[in-house]
């Protein structure tokens, strides 16, 4: 049977029993629900699950994604060969939402991981993630901190089989995803029946055996319709092309530079919507990452977050601009990659950038496919060797793309090629552009600056840089409600949230949503709880600031407006004590957490 007919079959079976607004059983006020009511990344999800990924709206296959909170040795091989590959492109495989189908034909066969932990890993509607839902997953692990997920540092499978012969799978040590295909290893065939990682030359990771974890999407559509973009030729279309006002894009048309567009995030977004990918003839070829004998550091611990933590949001949508110049500021002058894609002229644009990690992973899902052989690609004519991108792994070594086959590597930023074919290290600068038909007011969800009014009616008075993410989705704003919610205590009792002294986490920006989430489930919280959950303007996403949010806050004390001249809490504590900030001069002290002060709550957006 041909896969187009499974995938029919698929979602058939998958669509079956829907789930509707209204369908899901009454549960407590706030508790994420199966129709994705009271959802927000973070939650426990309804299938008891952490939520990690929310695309913002109802795709084809869901909204949400929630993951199991530990993983489970595999226990056997990935499954037998050519089980999913046959009549299919794979990088569909890839893709979110195809986790659920794609195990939903490994379980078919009794030698699968997934037939094999139906009753543990993939129980109760949980499956074998797809690679991108896989990578969202480790992402979101990573950068949160979210203690409720205890995952083994070892190797994870995917559901996305690349080959015949070779699965995808995700090191849970550094985040690298690898089929190991190719050559990569030399006169490796296949690796579906591995029990072990192999051992990577030049990499301090061991053979470990593989695990899994079980994901699920949520809620079910009533139907799916499996949407590919997948670029097999590309258009002409002058609305596109023209640029300006009336700009309208689709993927595969030909951008305003001259390039292909790749990439459409559905709405404007602060560096643009559109992302085009330059034309070969401006490609960049044997260039290194940095100069040799140029060690200057890239990343430094900033504004609350780690290098490390910098560096992998460094890999998403978006970024790609932002890391450019980031390194060539940091690099200065000499041939290197960023620099030759900052300063290249193509089709009589300026304004070129090194894509991020994921930005060029998405262009060569989408147009470095039907490649005959060896020979460059039809479309875009990308060679099938490495490409770099802009995203730093540790400051020795910079991820690059295998446009062979789309595996990613880090390789040693000084390198220009390799000593046997494919040899040259290569650059295809990408552009971001967008629309002029509509601007977007801040309280519309523009942009915004500092003494905007915001989307829940407060007034903005921090911008982040393009860096900071937070419990696994990204926000640029804080903005201050518009006024007092009046006063609370912390805690009932003499203490309710048990935090060390020494643990500064919390106090830093970015941290006050989390650290109210944790003030309100603790046992005893005080009537700080009810002034949460009342909300404002329709908003229940209000929350108690850090430390260093109230901080800032207090500078911006005159732009907001509205405060007394008195003590405000914050959501910053140590076991008896929170930290509170006196808007009459700016003193801070610590309270204990019985005590009665004014409560001014904020939000994140953008």
């Amino acid at each position: 049977m041909k896969r187009r007919s499974l995938m029919l079959l698929a979602t058939l079976v998958f669509s079956a029993a829907p789930v509707v607004a209204g369908q899901s059983p009454v549960a407590a006020s706030g508790t994420c629900m199966e129709d994705g009511t009271n959802c927000k990344v973070g939650d426990v999800g309804p299938g008891g699950g952490v939520v990690y990924y929310d695309a913002g709206s109802m795709q084809w296959w869901g909204r949400f994604l929630e993951a199991k909170k530990t993983s489970t040795p595999a226990e056997g091989i990935w499954g037998p060969p050519a089980l999913l590959s046959s009549g299919v492109n794979s990088v569909e495989l890839k893709q979110l939402g195809m986790g659920w189908s794609n195990s939903f034909f490994m379980k078919i066969d009794p030698t699968s991981v997934v037939r094999r932990l139906t009753g543990t890993a993939f129980s109760d509607g949980f499956y074998l993630p797809s690679k991108d839902e896989l990578d969202a997953l480790y992402n979101y692990w990573k950068i949160s901190g979210d203690k409720n997920l205890t995952y083994s540092a070892a190797p994870m499978w995917s559901s996305t089989e690349a080959s015949a012969t070779f699965a995808w799978y995700q090191l849970f040590q550094d985040g690298t995803q690898f089929t190991d295909a190719n050559g990569i290893i030399k006169g490796l065939k296949q690796n579906k029946a591995f029990l072990k990682s192999p051992e990577h030359t030049g990499s301090g990771f061991k053979p470990t055996p593989f695990e899994v974890i079980g994901v699920r999407a949520f809620p079910q559509q009533a139907s799916t319709a499996f949407k590919s973009d997948l670029v097999v030729a590309t258009t002409s279309n002058d609305k596109c092309s023209n640029g300006g006002a009336a700009t309208v894009c689709n993927i595969g048309d030909i951008g305003p530079g001259g390039g292909i567009v790749f990439y459409d995030a559905g709405k404007e977004e602060y560096w643009g919507r559109y992302l085009e990918i330059a034309p070969k003839s401006c490609e960049g070829e044997r260039y290194a990452w940095r100069p040799a004998g140029n060690a200057k550091t890239i990343y430094n611990d900033a504004q609350g977050q780690t290098a490390a933590e910098l560096r992998l949001l460094a890999k998403g949508i978006g970024m790609g601009k932002v890391n450019t110049r980031i390194i060539t500021l940091a690099l200065g002058a000499g041939k290197y990659a960023a620099k030759y894609a900052e300063d290249l002229v193509c089709g009589k644009r300026d304004d070129w950038f090194l894509p991020s990690k994921d930005e060029l992973d998405t262009a060569y899902n989408r147009l470095a496919q039907n490649r005959v052989g060896a020979k460059d690609t039809p479309i875009g004519g990308f060679n099938k060797g490495y490409y770099w991108t802009s995203t730093d792994y540790n400051d020795k070594t910079a991820w690059s793309q295998y446009f062979m086959d789309g595996q990613q590597f880090d390789r040693v930023q000084t390198m220009d090629g390799n000593k046997t074919p494919p040899t040259p290290f290569r650059v295809r600068a990408i552009r971001a552009f967008g629309t002029n038909t509509v601007t977007l007011t801040c309280a519309q969800g523009g942009t915004c600056k500092i003494g905007d009014t915001g989307p829940g009616g407060g007034i903005v008075f921090y911008v982040a840089q393009d860096l900071l993410l937070v419990n696994g989705k990204s926000w640029r704003y804080l903005e201050a409600a518009p006024q007092d919610s009046g006063y609370a205590t912390l805690c009932e009792t003499g203490t309710c949230l048990k935090v060390k002294f020494q643990d500064l986490e919390p106090w830093e920006i970015g941290k006050g949503a989390k650290n109210t989430r944790d003030l309100l489930g603790a046992s005893g919280v005080g009537s700080i709880k009810r002034l949460v959950k009342n909300g404002i303007n329709d908003r229940t996403d209000w929350f108690l600031p850090s430390a260093d949010e109230i901080n800032v806050l207090y500078r911006q004390k005159n732009l907001v407006g509205g405060f007394a001249a008195d003590k405000y809490w914050s959501s910053s504590t140590s076991e008896r004590l929170g930290y509170v900030i006196d808007f009459n001069d700016g003193d801070n002290f610590g309270k204990y957490k019985i005590e009665l002060y004014r409560v001014r709550l904020i939000r994140a957006f953008g």
